[in-house]
Formats: C-alpha cells, structure tokens, sequence
C-alpha cells in the first residue's frame, strides 16, 4: 500500500496499427494490438516491477489456503491505515483459478471486470469468458458461467464485455463484442452451465480497418461502443417474441422529418440556428457517462486523441455532438504550472496522452492523463525499455464552449516499459466523486480530490496483476479482482478527507511500514508495501523513530485510573500484540525492529540512492539503539526466566527494577518485572547503571555473602552489553552507521565504573573460589566488556572533541589515562588468575603493544629459546611489524637490570634474528636512544653513528665511570671511522671528545687530590664529616663565603660519589679550592670555560669569577709592600703568585682563538654577577638563596677592591711575556 513504483505507460492507436492480412475479409482486417486494451507496454516474462524486489513470497496467493479463510468467516486483513482497510473478500472459480495460475500476463492477454450492480464478475481471455456471481464467492467456491468468446484470427485482445442487469429476480445476461465488432449476447449467463451455445449475433457496421475499443454499458437496455477510427455505435437490447437482441447504429443527426424536436421546438437543446458540430476522425480511448439532461436525454463523454467531446443521446433515438475541444495545450499548461522544472518543456518530448475520464456529480470532469519522464526522455516516449511514464489527475470544469482546469494531482504511479502487467489504467470515482480509484496492471492506485491523500495497492508478485475494479457506492468499497483472489478494500471516507500533508506525510510513511510489519510477511498477502517515490527524508525519520519507539514499548498498557505517566508513550496495540509469555513477546517485538529496517533499507533502495544516507546518524543511531536494547532484553529476559526456574530467595535484576520502577512512579504494577520488560526498556542503561550499587548494597544490608551475589550482578551486566555490542556489530551496515555512536548508552560514566566496581570485587573474592565456579570464568569477560565500553567512549568524545565541543577535552584526557593505566592492570591480573590467553587477546584486539611486550616476558627471558612465548613473539613481529617491535624494544630498555649497564633484557633484544634488524633502525630513528642505539649500531659497524651516539650519552650520564667508558668507546669508534676516510672527514667529533676526555681527567685529578685527604682520616667517617674534614684541609679561605661554602660542599660530595659535574661546578671547584699546591688549576678552570657552550653572559660572568678567585689568591698588600725590599726579591714575589702561574699557561698558546673574557683585568673583575645571572646559573633555588650567594660575590668584590693593581698586573704579564719569549 501507498507505494509510488513504476507502472506500464499507455500508447497511442497510432503506433499500435499493423499491416492488414490480405486474405482476411476487409472488414476484419485487424492491427496488431489494441490501443485502449493494450496500451501499457508488455513487461519481459522474466521482467520485475519496482515493486517485486521486496516481495516476501514470490508465488501467488495459495488458492487452497484462501478458500481456508473464507470457510473460518474471519475477516483476513491484508493491509490497515486509517484511511483505508484491505481484506480477503472472495476466491475465484476453480476454473478461472486453474486457467490463471499457468497464465502468462505478458503473452497472454486477459480482462476482467467487477459489476457491483449484478453482484457478478467475469474474466474474459481471447477464446473463453467466465462469469460467477462474486456475491456469493463469500460463502464458499461459486458457480462458474462458461462461455465461447467471438473470435477473429487477427485479434490480439480479448472481446470487450459487459453483464446486463436484468434486476435481482433473475442472472444477468451477457454482451461480449470483438474488436472486430463482433456481438454477441446471451439473455442470462445460466446458459454457460449448458456450453453457452444459445446466444444471438450481431455485427458492427464497421469501416475498413476499423476496430472496437471500448463498451459501456448506460442502461439496462442501451450500450455504447467506441472504435479507433472516431466512431460510436448505440446498442440498444430489445425483445421480439420473448427473445432479446441487439439493434446497433452509429451516432447520427436526426432527419428533419423524425425530428421530434422539430414538432416540438421548446423541447430542442438549442436553437434550430446552433451550427452542429462534426467529429473528426481519432482513436477514442475513454467512455465516460455524463448526466441525463432536461429533456430526459443523457450525456456521454469521450476522449479522442487529446480531443474532449460530449454527446447527447436523445430521447428520440438519435445522438448530437455537443462539444469537441482539443484540451492538450490546456492541460500541458496546467501541468507545466504545477510541476515547474520537473516537466519537459518540448511537446513533442512531453508526448502527453488522455487515458482514461471520468464525470463527477456536478459535471466536473477528471481526466486521467500521462506523459514521459523529464529524465529518461529521449527523442519521443517510445516503447522502449527504460522511458518512464507519469500520471497525473486533471480536473476540468465547463467554461462557457470551453473548459478550465481547476487543479491537477500528481498519481503516485510511474511505469517503464518493462514493469506492470499490460493494460489500459481505467479510472473510477467513489461516492460523489470525492475518491478515485486507478486501475494499473499491477496496482490500484486511490486519490482524493478534496485533500492531498494518496494510497497505492500494488501486488507483490510480478506474475500476479489486476483483472477488475469495482465500486459499491453506497458501503465506500472498492472491490478489487486480481488473478489469485478478490479484495475488498473499506474506505473511510471522512478520514481520506481530513487528511493533512503536513503531518499525514509522516503518518501515511508510519502507517506503511506498520502495516509491512503487520502483513507484508504473511505468506497469502498479495499486496506488496513500499514508500512513495517522493518520499521525503524528514517525514521517514520521524515515522521510523515513532514506530521503533511504539515497538520498543511494547503495545497498549494496563489501564490507569488516573492520567497515563508521560514517560509511557502509548503504541499501537496492533502492532505488539499484549502476551504474558514474555519471551514470546520480547522475540516478535524483535523481530518487528529487525523487518522494520530490513523494509526500509529494501524500498529506499529502490527510490534514491540510498534514503539511508540522506538519514541523519541520530536517526539511524535512534532505531539501533532501540533494537540493541530489545536483542539485550530478550537475552536478559531469558537468563532471568531461568533463574526465576530455580527458586531463588534474591535476585539483584528484581531489587534493581524495583528501585527504578518505584523511582519513576511506575510500581502500580502487579508484576512489576514484567511491566518494566514491555513498557520501560528505553531505560535499560538506567538499571544496568544501578545493578553494581544494588548489588553491594545488599551484601552489606541482608548481610548476605558478597560472592552469593556477584555471580547474578555479574551475569546481568554481561549478557545485556554482550548482546548489545554483538547487534552492533552485526548490524553497522544495516543501519548504515557512524561508529562510534553519538550517544552510546552501552558507555556511560556509571556503567563504565560500574563494571570496574564489578570487576574489582570479583578479582578480589576469586583467589579463594575454584577455577570451574562461574566466577572464574566471569573475570575475562569483564574486562573484555569493560575495554569495549571504554574505547568507545574514548572514541566518541576524541570526535566530539575535534568538533570543538565543550568540556570536552578534559574528560577524554582524564578517560584516556586512566585507560592507559587500567588496561596493563586488568590484563597481568587475568594472567596472574589464569586467564592469560584471554589477556593476550584482549591486547592484541585493542592493540596495547606495550601490554602484549611485558604479557610475553614474565617468565624466562633470556636466553630467549627459552621464553615460552619464544614463537608468540616471532608471530607478533610478523603480523603487527614496528608497531609491536617498538614497544617489545621498549620494554626492553625499560626493564634492563640496573646491576649491569647493558645486561639482562638488553641481551634479549641483541639477541634477535638478523631478518629483525631492519625493526631495530626504524626504532632507533622514531626513538632515539643512545644509551643502547650506539651498540646497534657497532654491530652495523656505523662507527660515526656510534661515536655520535655515545657523545651525546656521555654528555648527559651523570657517572663518571660510565662517562669516562663512553667517550673512551666513543673516541675509538671515531677513530676507526677516521681511518676509514682517511682522516678525510671533519674533525669535530675527534676534538669533541677530546675536549670531553679532559674535563674527565680534571674530575679525577680533583678526585685523587680530595682522596689523598680522606685516606689519611682514621677510622670510617661519614660522607658528610669526610667533606667537612676537606673544607678545612682544603678550602680554609672559603670561611667568609657561607653559601659559597655550602654550594661547595655539595660539589666535593657529588664527586667523591663518583658523579660528574657540569663545567661551571667544575671551575667552581677548581677556584673555591685553597690550591696552594694546585695553582694551575685557576688556568685549568679557564681553558674548560673556554670549551664549553654556555649563554654569553653566563660565560662571561664565570670569567670574571674565576679571575676575582685568581687575584684573591695572593696577599698583594704584603706583595707590594717593598720598603727595604729590592728589585729581585719583588719581581720573585709576582713570579710566585697565581696570576703569573696562570698567564704563563694562557699567553704559552697565542695562536688559539680564546673567547671574550678569557683574559680579564682587576677593573672587570670586580663586576660580579647580576641576581638574574644567578638565578640562572643556579635555577630552582630559593630567592633568598640567591641573594646569599650574591653576598659572597659582593664579598670576593669588595676584598678585591682593597687591593691596588694597576701596576702590579701590567707587571706580572709582562714578566709571564719575558719568561716565555726565553723558553722560546
């Protein structure tokens, strides 16, 4: 019902006309076809209409099954709307049904019609009429009427027919006609119990090549026929000595002299001067009755090619042509207007065509018109396969000679060539004409003409098709005969009326699919049900949502005494049938949601691409949802029926549904499970979410055993999200959805913490229960449940994220982490429980690598032959490639045994095959590690990469030892490279580490320095009293200097622990230092400073530094005192004080590039540095610290301001210049 699929289009005489046979008598020389019987283009044998695609049973109707239901007097609905309601009404003969169940509709031409009038119907083939009294089919199988047809060698149709109404005393007789116009009649169709062989005969006097195209019956006595050629002949049935039969002549001008009008003029129509029309020869291809006029006469209209004539037929005996007006032009404008850009604006290509009228009450005529499609047209609308035809309804009144177009009505009803069984579409209106109804060959199409409804009855079968339509005005019923059964169609009328477009779309949409839940898969339906081609997006959404919901909640409720609550929509109780065996209701209202989207998907399919994608995700996602909901019901429904099998005296499924109801004012229910079951499972999440709670609530209010209780809460939760996820799964294309789901109930935050709740306290109680109890076996299905409820919410909001939702961003950064930190968790306690095959699969289906690394390495890991994941991790290396290599690698550094610096995993991950190495650069490049990359590389003998590696590792390797090897290492692997290339390549590296190497050699010259001291302490003394007896041997000058002090201590630990220092601890160390017996150490402090890399201001300042320590180094008030004292004894006292020492070094390398500050005066030095400088020498500390150690600078200042030294370093330098320009 209310589908829009293709129809077969109707055809002009024109291109029906064959060449005449040249032995046949002329006057039954015949075409080919018939325009007005076989004006729809045949379909292919094996051809299928729009329709036929979503056909439940191919077959046509069980005859036998049929005539069950006739002898049951159960009314057997076939399709209900509110408009209209489609029932069984009748079987056909036995041999009517024996003829048409072999029949070939596309080769095999028959017609049929339904006369309400006599209560009889006929089928009518080329040779043979049946005739049964359909009346009385109700009771059981009717009596069939046989009958011998006319027949002319060249027809191609069956005869025309119609039953004559003798009253109800006494069976109709029969008239069937040729094309070639012959007639024959019989009184009363009994005689075709006896063979049918009395009848008398008439023939047409037609002109040559003529043919009959159409009978109508006017009255009991009178009968017109039309023929290709323009003509019409009057029938008129009289009786001559008890015996009836036929007189006929053409419509014809009175002769002046039988005038009857002219006797008496009052009576004439018109005035004796009125100009009569003349008809113009064409195919008449409809008949429509008119009403009686004032003198008694009675109207008759005509379609004539694209021309309307009306004719009256007179009292008198003769017929006078009224009205003759070629209405295309009207009517393509009409059309053009009302359809706009959706028309063909060429004539020729529109190739419109008047099928079929029909006469209202008030003269108002309806004309079924068609024309080809806007898309498939080509050159003309051509009976070839593809060109599609459109109906419409147009309604035209009486406009002084002319007519006007009141409106026209699209017919939800297209054709193609190769779809329809072959037949002219006749129209037919229902009481005063409000309703239409259109016979197709393969559907009967209903529209109302004072509102927008629209109804289609289209057959399922593609070898089925329409035979007849009748109307019983007085009941509102549409009788339809097809080749299996006969139909009764009930319209409600006031409905059909009040019917409004802009919320009937949506209703009339939900009605189809209802009733294609409802009857489209009874096996005897021979209706079919799909969408209206111009079906609208908007309008099937809310239909779809409206009916998952009414299913979802399961039909009519329990009666209320007051208001209905309105969380509980009302469904239709037709579609869920109310049922206390609630399995079975669960599983039909399953199986409802499941042929609701099968339906959709199948009849979309076949109208737009795919309406599915024109569907918004929330609407799709909404009918999901609300079949997961019901698949887990049913699941959830079951394991509770067999708990409830064995007695319990708890469940936590009935306290938590209790809780909901009572929470939702709903606990007026007797059985409350039930309740909850049929009328509440939109809230299904809202109880899982509660069943955690529920359930360690009542271990500790009934004081019962939480492991007594588990197993249930457990189960609940399991088999609801299981049976949830598996319909997902299992159904993403056929809801056409976008994982993951906008609103995931399956995800929320309680569920998710619930099932952690769930999963903790079973893993906490299972120690202690046996490997075969169901909680054992419980433990990896939660966790398997609880990672898919996760990821899916960490999908969905990393999307609603990148959407620029709000809010959003933290929570998935909170979720993800505590993923990241769950999922190794969960995983080591199903192996630690004995579920380690399940921990693997779980990492291997979300992909944690670096969970599947450590799963494989907790038993023996080297040698790795003895690992009993050996292969396990051969395969892993196959299937996932770098993405596994670079967490097993990883884990391999991670977890290297501190012990040793490259022992343990490290061998492990040497210790690969050589196929894996490649794994191994690839690591090394995304993750530079060259702690470990610089071995991968010696053995790739990359000794540049090597020693660049081990640079940058003994640059940030704290232990001096293990700095002193990697440069050592680093130095030898440079070489080899430099010999290599002949020592071709840059030498940076080389003086890198050479530079390296030395500040190494400062560090245990200090170290042997300080060790001197504490090997002579006796006994064992702390590390702190070892550092405090070295200050005071050591660095006694630094007692004016507190925080300097302590700065100082700290360094003196670092390195009798064996740690390295940065270049500035190191010249602090060198400077603060008495050295006494090490003065060269000031000028060791330079040439480190001079080599390493530090901000400029903070190299500068460390300069001035180190030269305020040099000049302070010496008494130069007691050196410059030279009173008594002569020229030789004070040059000896500048050469032993620091700052000779120190220029000798420094002026012995002129040739050397030195840096600014390198060398600098008593005047520069006594700049000390600024807070900020110290602050950034020393970041971290506390700002009072900062200020102490800007003190002690301040200090080191001032004393160096007591000294004057502007003659006495101009000296000094010289004498250092003097001394070495003699060793020269």
């Amino acid at each position: 019902m209310a589908t829009f699929s293709p129809s077969p289009a109707p055809r002009r005489s024109s291109r029906l006309r064959g060449d005449a046979r040249p032995n046949s008598p002329p006057r039954r020389m015949r075409v080919a076809n018939s325009a007005s019987r076989l004006s729809t283009p045949n379909r292919n044998a094996d051809g299928t209409s729009v329709a036929s695609l979503m056909d439940v049973d191919d077959g046509r109707s069980s005859v036998g099954s049929e005539r069950g239901l006739a002898k049951t007097g159960v009314e057997h609905i076939f399709a209900k709307s509110d408009q209209v309601m489609v029932s069984f009404h009748a079987n056909l003969p036995l041999e009517v049904t024996q003829i048409l169940r072999n029949a070939d509709f596309y080769r095999d031409v028959y017609s049929g019609e339904i006369d309400t009038l006599t209560g009889f119907a006929l089928i009518a083939s080329m040779k043979t009429c049946f005739v049964w009294q359909h009346a009385m089919a109700v009771k059981g199988i009717p009596t069939c009427y046989i009958f011998t047809c006319p027949y002319d060698f060249n027809q191609t149709s069956p005869p025309f027919h119609s039953l004559v109404p003798w009253g109800s005393s006494r069976e109709p007789g029969l008239i069937l006609i040729s094309t070639a116009g012959e007639i024959r009649l019989w009184d009363s169709v009994g005689i075709g119990l006896a063979g049918g062989d009395r009848y008398s005969t008439t023939y047409l006097e037609l002109i040559s090549e003529d043919i009959v195209t159409g009978l109508k019956r006017v009255d009991t006595q009178t009968y017109v026929v039309s023929t290709a050629s323009g003509s019409l002949y009057k029938l008129v049935l009289t009786s001559t000595g008890g015996k009836y039969h036929l007189t006929s002549h053409p419509f014809s001008k009175p002769s002046k002299s039988l005038s009857l009008s002219r006797l008496i003029p009052f009576l004439s129509s018109s005035s004796t001067t009125t100009t009569h029309l003349v008809s113009e020869p064409g195919n008449i291809s409809a008949i429509s009755l008119g009403h009686q006029t004032i003198d008694g006469g009675r109207d008759i209209w005509v379609l004539i090619n694209t021309r309307v004539q009306r004719w009256v037929m007179k009292l008198d005996g003769w017929e006078e042509l009224i009205q003759d007006e070629d209405v295309a032009d009207l009517i393509r404008n009409a059309v053009r207007k009302t359809f706009g850009n959706s028309i063909e604006k060429v004539d020729a290509k529109l190739d419109l065509e008047l099928v079929d009228l029909v006469v209202d009450s008030t003269s108002k005529l309806v004309i079924l018109v068609s024309y080809a499609g806007l898309e498939e047209v080509g050159m003309m609308a051509m009976d070839v396969t593809g060109i599609r035809r459109i109906y419409s309804l147009v309604q035209l009144s009486p406009s002084g000679d002319s007519f006007k177009v009141d409106n026209v009505r699209s017919v939800p009803y297209q054709s193609t060539s190769s779809s329809g069984a072959p037949m002219h579409p006749r129209i037919q209106s229902l009481p005063q004409g409000q309703l239409v109804s259109i016979q197709f060959g393969d559907a009967v199409v209903l529209c109302a003409r004072a509102s927008d409804y629209q109804e289609r009855l289209e057959l399922k079968s593609a070898t089925d098709r329409t035979l007849g339509v009748g109307i019983m005005q007085s009941e509102s019923v549409v009788l339809v005969l097809t080749a299996g059964i006969m139909m009764k169609v009930n319209v409600d009328i006031d409905n059909v009326l009040t019917f409004k477009p802009e919320n009937g779309r949506a209703h009339l949409i939900k009605s189809v699919m209802t009733q294609a839940i409802l009857y489209g898969s009874l096996p005897n339906n021979p209706l079919h049900f799909s969408f209206p081609p111009e079906v609208d997006e908007e309008s099937l959404m809310r239909a779809a949502e409206q009916l998952s919901d009414s299913i979802l909640h399961s039909g009519k409720h329990s009666f209320f005494f007051f208001a209905v609550p309105p969380f509980l929509p009302f469904a239709d109780p037709e579609l869920v049938r109310g049922n206390q065996d609630l399995s079975s209701q669960l599983k039909v209202r399953k199986e409802r949601l499941a042929w609701l989207i099968q339906f959709i998907n199948e009849n979309t399919a076949l109208i737009k691409a795919s309406i599915m994608l024109l569907m918004s995700q929330q609407c799709r996602q909404k009918l999901a949802t609300n079949a997961e909901k019901l698949d887990a019901s049913f699941d959830l429904w079951a394991i509770h029926n067999n708990l409830l099998a064995t007695g319990p005296t708890h469940s936590v499924l009935n306290d938590a549904v209790y809780a909901y109801m009572n929470e939702h004012e709903a606990n007026y229910h007797e059985d409350f499970m039930r309740a909850f079951f049929k009328f509440h499972l939109n809230d299904l999440g809202l109880v899982m979410e509660q069943i955690p709670d529920v359930c360690l609530n009542a271990a500790q209010q009934t004081g019962r055993n939480i492991g007594d209780l588990l197993p249930e809460a457990n189960r609940i939760l399991l088999t609801v999200l299981t049976a949830a996820f598996k319909h997902r799964d299992h159904n993403v294309i056929t809801y056409g959805l976008d994982l993951p789901m906008i609103n995931p109930w399956t995800s929320t935050s309680s569920i998710i913490d619930g099932i952690i709740a769930l999963f903790d306290t079973t893993t906490g109680i299972s120690t202690v229960v046996t490997k075969d109890s169901e909680l054992h076996h419980q433990v990896p299905e939660l966790a398997e449940v609880l990672f898919a409820c996760i990821s899916q919410r960490v999908e969905r909001l990393a999307i609603d994220a990148k959407g620029g939702a709000v809010g959003i961003e933290r929570e998935l950064h909170e979720l993800q982490r505590k993923f990241d930190l769950l999922r190794p968790e969960v995983l080591e306690t199903l192996r630690r429980r004995g579920h380690a095959q399940a921990a693997f699969t779980l990492a291997e289906k979300y992909q944690d690598f670096s969970s599947l690394a450590a799963l494989c390495h907790k038993e023996t890991i080297y040698p790795p032959e003895d690992n009993p994941n050996f292969n396990r991790i051969k395969g892993y290396i196959e299937r996932f490639k770098d993405q596994f290599t670079n967490a097993l690698y990883r884990w391999y550094i991670q977890h290297g045994k501190p012990e040793s610096m490259y022992i343990g995993e490290i061998r492990t991950m040497f210790s690969q095959d050589e196929a894996y190495s490649a794994y191994m650069d690839k690591f090394f490049e995304r993750s530079p590690t060259t702690s470990i990359s610089w071995l991968h590389d010696l053995g790739k003998k990359r000794h540049r990469e090597a020693a660049e590696a081990l640079l940058i590792e003994a640059q940030q390797t704290v232990n001096l030892e293990v700095k002193h090897l990697e440069l050592s290492i680093g130095k030898l692997a440079n070489l080899a490279y430099l010999r290599k290339t002949e020592g071709t390549a840059d030498d940076g590296l080389y003086d890198a580490f050479h530079d390296a190497l030395d500040v190494v050699s400062v560090h245990k010259a200090l170290l042997d320095e300080f060790t001197a001291v504490v090997a002579n302490m006796r006994g064992r003394r702390s590390l702190d009293t070892q550092v405090d007896i070295l200050i005071q041997e050591k660095a006694s000058l630094l007692s004016e200097k507190p925080e300097l002090t302590n700065i100082f201590k700290n360094l003196v630990k670092d390195l009798l622990q064996g740690k390295s220092l940065s270049i500035e601890d190191t010249v602090d160390v060198l400077t603060l230092k008495d050295n006494f017996d090490f003065v060269g150490d000031y000028a060791t402090a330079l040439h480190l400073l001079a080599r390493c890399n530090l901000p400029e201001a903070r190299k500068h300042a460390a300069f001035r530094t180190v030269w305020r320590r040099i000049y302070l180094h010496d008494d130069w008030s007691a050196i410059q005192k030279t009173t008594g004292v002569g020229d030789a004894e004070l040059t000896q006292r500048f050469r032993e004080t620091a700052l000779y020492t120190t220029f000798l070094d420094i002026l012995s390398q002129p040739d050397q590039d030195e840096p600014e500050g390198f060398e600098t005066d008593p005047d520069v030095a006594l700049v000390v540095p600024t807070i900020e400088e110290i602050a950034s020498r020393w970041p971290g500390i506390p700002q009072d610290q900062v200020e102490r150690i800007h003190d002690d600078y301040t200090w080191e200042c001032d004393k160096l301001g007591e000294f004057e030294l502007e003659e006495a370093y101009p000296r000094v330098r010289e004498l250092a210049e003097y001394e070495l320009s003699i060793r020269d």
